[in-house]
C-alpha cells in the first residue's frame, strides 16, 4: 500500500464508523431519557401507527368510564328525587286511610286535604326542580319535547323513549253524563215569611226583577195569591175610596154601601174606622167614631182621632167629614146602612183603601204606580204613585236595582185586628223598556205568593230564615254575625265562598255559580257552547216553584251541576257540620265519562298510526312513549234545555289536534368509538302523570277511591326506580368492563412503545465502547501521514 498525505482513507473510514456509533448512542440516550422505544416515526413507523391507535382507544376508554360515572351520578340524582316523591306519596296514602275513617267530620277531612294539597304541590316542585348539570330529570324534558296547536284540548305525559314525528289526533266523543246534586228542601223557619213572583201573565214590562222582605203579610196557598199591578207614571185616575172589609161583632149588623174621597193631593193609604158607641138601626142620633190613617208608602199609622158623625136619618149613618191623612186634610164620604133592625156596637170597624187623584202624581222618567191586592183575605190596596220606580241606565256593564217598599193592610173580619204587612219590590234600571199600564185587561198582572213557616222558601228568603239552619235554642247558625264558609272541591282544586245570614237564596246561587265558573273552571266557554251564559247561569238553580224544575227535584231544593262530564264533574262540599247537614247534598245523577275515540295519523302523509277508544280521557301507547290526556270538554256542544230544565251534552264535530314530538333522550357515550352509547329515558313523574292531581279526601267515598289511585301511583314510581336502579347497575358493570379493556390495551401499547431498559443499556454500553475505540482509531489514522516525514528526513 502506497503512502499518501493528500487523502487519508483510513481516517475517513474511522470517522464514518465513529459518526454512526455517535448516532446510535444519541438514539440510545433519547430512548433511555424518554423511556420509550419509539420517539418518532423513524424509530418504528408501523409501531408508531399501531401505538397511536391504541393510545386513542385507551384515552377514549378512560373518558367513557368517566362518562359512565357521570351517568351513574345523574341517575342517582333522579332516583333521589323519586325517593322523595315516593315518600310523599306514601304519606298521602296514610292520609287517605285516615280520611276514610267515619269518626271525622267534613272540617276534619278538609284539614287532612290541606296537607294532601301541600304534598301534591311539593311533588310537582320536586319533579320540576330535580336536575343534573341544569338538565331537568323528572319533568319529561330529558326524554322528549312536545308541542301542540291546542294546549287546552290535550296534555302529554312522557312515559319513555318516544317515536319522533308530527301527528294529527282526530277526536270524536260519545257524551256521558254529569253529576247532578240536590239539597234538602229549604223551608221557612218559625215566624218567617217570604214572597215570590209565581206568575207573569204576559211579558213583564215593568222591569220588576224580584220581590223580597215580606213582613207581616198573611201567607198564601192555592189561588189566594197577591196580585201586583204596576202602572206607568202617565196613568190618570180619579181619587177613589174602596171599602175592603168590615168587622161586626156578634149582634151587630151593618153594611158600607159606598165611599169616596176628594181630589186633594195625599199619599195613598188606608182609613181604619172604629165605632166608639153603639147605634141601633131605628134611631136617629149622631155617632162618635175614631179613625186613623195608615200610609201605604211608609206603613206608619197616625194616632186615633175622635170625630162625631151626623145622623143621616133612621137606619143610616153618613161620613161626610174632613179627615187628617198624615197632615193633609182630605174630604171623605161613606154611607153606612143599618136598616130597621141593624145595629153597630162599640168596637165595630171598617177598612177603606184610599187613593188620591193619580193624575197629580209626578211624571218623571221611571215613575209609576203600584197596586197590591188579593192575598188570602182578598183585600185590595190603594194605587200608590211613585216618582221613580226605576232609574235610568248609567251605561256601565252592571245592572243596577232600585228597591221600593209597599205596605198592605187588611182587616181580620173575625177578630177585627188590623194587620199591616210590607213587601220590597226590586226594579232593575230602565233600559228603555216601557212600564206596563197596570190594566188587568189581557192579563198583564203579576202574581206573588207569600209563604209562611214550614213552607218552601223563596229565592229572596234570607239564609237566617231557613229552618235547615236553625239551632236547638231557636236561633240560627248565622246568629251574632256568624259567617259560614263553604268550600267546594272540584276539577282538582277548591273554591271557598262565605255566607252571611242576610244573604238570600239568590245570593247563594250567585256566589256558588261564580265559584264553579270563575275559580273552579267548571262552566262552559265559547269553545264548548254557543249559549255560554244560559249554561253557566243554570249550574245552580233553586226550585222556587214546582214548575221550575223537572230533573228529580222538588220545590224548595237546590239543583247543582257543572258543565263537565263524568269524574270531572264530581263536587265535594266542606264546611261547618251544621251547614253541611242543613244542605245535605246528594247526587241525583251519577256522572259517567264520555267515550272518546282518537284516530292518530301522520300529519304530513296521512298514514295511519293507530286509534283507540278510551273512557278515562287518556290515550295510551298509540304514540310510542307518549300518553295523551284529553280534556273532557273536547268535542262537546253544551246547551241548557229550559223546557226540560236540564243540561244537554251533545257531540259536536270531530276535533283535529296537531302534536309534535321530538326525541330528547340522553345518549350516554360509554365506549371509545362512535355508536357505543346507551339511551336513558326517564319518564315524566308529577301528579298529572301519576294520576294524583285530582286526589280529594274530603269525604269517605273519595278517600276510599284515593287509596286505589295512590297505590297505582306508588307502583309506577317503584317501577321507574327499579328501571333506574337497573341502569345504574348496568353502568357499574360497564365501568368495570371499560377499565379492564383499558388495562389490556395499555399493556399492549406498552409492549409496542415502551423501552426495554436492559436491552437498550446493553446496546448503549456497546456503542459507548465502540465510540471510545473509534475515537482512538481515528486518532491513529490521523497520525499515519506523519510517517511520510521519516522518508523525507
Amino acid at each position: 500500500m502506497g503512502m499518501t498525505i493528500y487523502t487519508n482513507v483510513a481516517a475517513l473510514t474511522s470517522q464514518r464508523y465513529l459518526s454512526q456509533t455517535g448516532s446510535d448512542m444519541s438514539k440510545n440516550l433519547e430512548r433511555l431519557s424518554s423511556g420509550l422505544r419509539i420517539n418518532s416515526a423513524a424509530d418504528d413507523a408501523s409501531g408508531l401507527a399501531i401505538s397511536e391507535k391504541l393510545r386513542g382507544q385507551i384515552s377514549g376508554l378512560q373518558r367513557a368510564s368517566m362518562n359512565a360515572q357521570d351517568g351513574i351520578s345523574l341517575l342517582q340524582t333522579a332516583e333521589g328525587g323519586l325517593s322523595t316523591i315516593q315518600d310523599m306519596t306514601q304519606r298521602m296514602r296514610e292520609l287517605a286511610v285516615q280520611a276514610g275513617n267515619g269518626v271525622y267530620t267534613t272540617n276534619d277531612r278538609q284539614e287532612i286535604q290541606k296537607e294532601v294539597d301541600q304534598l301534591k304541590e311539593e311533588i310537582n316542585r320536586v319533579a320540576s326542580s330535580t336536575e343534573f348539570n341544569t338538565k331537568k330529570l323528572l319533568n319529561g324534558d330529558s326524554t322528549a319535547l312536545t308541542s301542540t296547536d291546542q294546549s287546552d284540548k290535550i296534555n302529554t305525559i312522557i312515559t319513555g323513549e318516544v317515536a319522533e314525528g308530527n301527528y294529527n289526533l282526530n277526536i270524536t266523543v260519545d257524551p256521558g253524563e254529569n253529576y247532578v246534586y240536590k239539597t234538602n228542601v229549604m223551608s221557612l223557619s218559625e215566624d218567617s215569611i217570604a214572597a215570590e213572583i209565581t206568575t207573569v201573565y204576559t211579558t213583564n214590562t215593568s222591569n220588576l226583577a224580584s220581590v223580597s222582605d215580606a213582613k207581616s203579610l198573611t201567607s198564601t196557598t192555592g189561588s189566594g195569591v197577591y196580585t201586583l199591578a204596576v202602572g206607568s207614571s202617565g196613568s190618570t185616575a180619579a181619587a177613589t175610596a174602596d171599602v175592603l172589609s168590615t168587622y161586626a161583632q156578634s149582634g151587630s149588623s151593618f153594611a158600607v154601601t159606598a165611599a169616596s174621597v176628594g181630589t186633594s193631593s195625599f199619599t195613598a193609604g188606608y182609613l181604619e174606622v172604629m165605632f166608639d158607641e153603639a147605634v141601633e138601626g131605628d134611631t136617629d142620633e149622631d155617632v162618635d167614631i175614631k179613625y186613623r190613617y195608615i200610609n201605604a208608602k211608609t206603613g206608619e199609622a197616625s194616632d186615633w182621632t175622635a170625630v162625631t158623625l151626623t145622623a143621616a136619618g133612621a137606619g143610616s149613618i153618613a161620613i161626610a167629614n174632613d179627615l187628617d191623612f198624615g197632615g193633609t186634610t182630605v174630604s171623605v164620604s161613606a154611607s153606612i146602612s143599618l136598616g130597621a133592625s141593624g145595629s153597630v156596637q162599640s168596637g165595630d170597624k171598617m177598612l177603606i183603601a184610599v187613593t188620591p187623584d193619580v193624575s197629580s202624581s209626578a211624571t218623571e222618567s221611571g215613575g209609576g204606580t203600584i197596586r197590591l191586592s188579593g192575598g188570602p183575605d182578598g183585600q185590595a190596596g190603594p194605587t200608590i204613585a211613585f216618582d221613580a220606580l226605576t232609574e235610568a241606565d248609567n251605561g256601565d256593564t252592571v245592572i243596577d236595582y232600585k228597591d221600593t217598599n209597599v205596605y198592605h193592610a187588611s182587616l181580620d173580619e173575625n177578630t177585627g185586628n188590623l194587620n199591616v204587612g210590607s213587601l220590597t219590590l226590586s226594579f232593575k234600571e230602565n233600559t228603555g223598556v216601557a212600564i206596563s199600564n197596570g190594566s188587568t185587561t189581557g192579563d198583564t198582572r203579576i202574581d206573588i205568593a207569600v209563604r209562611g213557616a214550614g213552607e218552601a222558601a223563596t229565592s229572596s228568603t234570607k239564609l237566617s230564615d231557613l229552618s235547615q239552619f236553625a239551632t236547638e235554642d231557636g236561633g240560627s247558625i248565622f246568629d251574632n254575625n256568624q259567617t259560614q264558609s263553604l268550600t267546594v272541591y272540584g276539577n282538582g282544586t277548591s273554591a271557598t265562598i262565605y255566607l252571611e245570614g242576610d244573604d238570600t237564596i239568590s245570593d247563594f246561587e250567585t256566589k256558588l255559580t261564580n265559584a264553579l265558573v270563575d275559580t273552579l273552571g267548571m262552566g262552559a266557554d265559547s269553545s264548548t257552547s254557543s249559549t255560554t251564559s244560559d249554561v253557566n247561569n243554570n249550574l245552580v238553580n233553586y226550585v222556587s216553584t214546582e214548575s221550575d224544575y223537572t230533573n228529580e227535584a222538588v220545590q224548595g231544593t237546590f239543583v247543582i251541576q257543572t258543565a263537565k262530564l263524568g269524574s270531572d264533574s264530581q263536587l265535594s262540599f266542606i264546611g261547618d257540620q251544621s251547614l253541611i247537614d242543613g244542605l245535605n247534598l246528594k247526587a241525583i245523577q251519577e256522572g259517567t265519562n264520555s267515550a272518546v275515540t282518537v284516530d292518530v295519523t301522520d300529519a304530513h302523509t296521512g298514514e295511519s298510526i293507530g286509534s283507540d277508544e278510551v273512557n278515562d280521557y287518556v290515550l295510551r301507547d298509540v304514540i310510542k312513549g307518549v300518553n295523551v290526556e284529553i280534556d273532557g270538554s273536547t268535542g262537546l256542544d253544551i246547551s241548557w234545555d229550559d223546557a226540560k230544565k236540564e243540561m244537554t251534552f251533545a257531540a259536536g264535530s270531530s276535533t283535529d289536534v296537531k302534536l309534535h314530538v321530538v326525541d330528547n333522550a340522553m345518549e350516554m357515550q360509554i365506549g371509545a368509538n362512535a355508536g357505543q352509547t346507551i339511551s336513558t329515558a326517564i319518564p315524566q313523574v308529577n301528579t298529572s302523570s301519576l294520576g294524583l292531581d285530582d286526589i280529594v279526601m274530603v269525604d269517605q267515598d273519595l278517600a276510599q277511591a284515593s287509596i286505589t289511585k295512590i297505590d297505582s301511583a306508588l307502583e309506577s314510581i317503584s317501577s321507574i326506580r327499579a328501571t333506574i336502579g337497573a341502569q345504574i347497575n348496568r353502568l357499574e358493570y360497564t365501568i368495570t368492563g371499560l377499565d379492564t379493556q383499558r388495562e389490556n390495551l395499555t399493556a399492549s401499547e406498552s409492549r409496542i412503545r415502551d423501552l426495554d431498559f436492559a436491552s437498550e443499556m446493553t446496546e448503549f454500553t456497546r456503542n459507548q465502547i465502540l465510540n471510545q475505540a473509534g475515537t482512538s482509531m481515528l486518532s491513529q489514522a490521523n497520525s499515519l501521514p506523519q510517517q511520510v516525514l521519516s522518508l523525507l528526513g
